[in-house]
């Protein structure tokens, strides 16, 4: 689903837009299969297995599962990325899992997310130099720990609950007021992602940045840069096609790094550029 510039501005009005269905339903159930794959199982399973999680707990992007990656770098949250942050030249900042199960005490107090996203202080030119984001992978109903949205200038019992169906996204400020709420269902579960993006020319900001320091394992690297488009790359560090380090050796190199890397694009580029 394309965010549309009106959106946009009311994302700026507000602090936040809440986007339902903003996943296709393939996307959906991809990415849900990865989350309980590689993080945490679904309520039923958990409650199962005594309330223990026996997957690998991997919150932290890139994994080993192109549904989860893909959201993370979905061409249109980048598209609006970019034109929230007034520029081409972004980066990703942010991706990680959660979850909320029933019958457990959570965290419900209201904050802003810029503390942990920016060493910077808040000033008011900043609002929008930092883009946060969550999808809800599942649906959220009344009394399953909605994430509350306050919108700006107003007080926090003005917040919106994120009551959506799942594939549905929240876009926001690191100066936005939220909290999650008590989750007062008797059953069931709240699979969450966080995605964030910053400019290139702040590096002052930025809660993360993706390399194996970061805790980024051989295999989902490995499966993030071989399903990558050029474009996504751009996002953990490498340059645009037609930049100077894409020779034939490095093309070469990465090739041999990682399996199922296509250096076509770059090779085509490099042809026209000497045409």
């Amino acid at each position: 689903m394309h965010i549309t510039d009106a959106q946009l501005a009311t994302y700026k009005e507000q602090g936040f837009i809440i986007i339902k269905n903003f996943l296709s339903d393939d996307e959906r159930e991809a990415a849900l299969d990865g989350f309980f794959t590689l993080f945490s199982p679904p309520y039923d399973q958990y409650i199962a297995q005594g309330r223990k999680n026996n997957t690998p707990g991997q919150s932290l992007f890139p994994w080993d599962h192109s549904g989860l990656n893909h959201v993370v770098v979905h061409p249109d949250l980048v598209s609006a990325a970019e034109r929230i942050l007034d520029t081409r030249e972004i980066r990703l900042c942010e991706g990680h899992l959660g979850i909320k199960y029933a019958g457990e005490k959570h965290w419900t107090s209201f904050h802003i997310d810029y503390g942990n996203n920016t060493l910077g202080p808040h000033v008011e030119c900043d609002d929008f130099m930092n883009l946060s984001c969550f999808y809800c992978f599942d649906d959220v109903d009344e009394g399953m720990a909605p994430i509350r949205m306050v919108p700006n200038n107003e007080p926090e019992e003005s917040a919106v609950p994120m009551i959506v169906p799942g594939g549905s996204v929240c876009l926001y400020s690191v100066f936005t007021r939220h909290a999650a709420s008590e989750f007062i269902a008797s059953t069931g579960h709240r699979p969450t992602m966080w995605v964030g993006f910053t400019r290139k020319d702040r590096g002052w900001d930025g809660g993360r940045s993706f390399t194996y320091k970061s805790g980024a394992t051989a295999t989902g690297m490995g499966r993030f840069i071989a399903d990558a488009s050029p474009r996504q790359l751009e996002l953990l560090g490498f340059p645009p096609l037609g930049d100077a380090l894409w020779t034939r050796e490095f093309l070469e190199g990465m090739s041999k790094r990682y399996s199922g890397f296509s250096p076509e694009p770059y090779l085509a580029k490099m042809l026209d550029n000497h045409d």
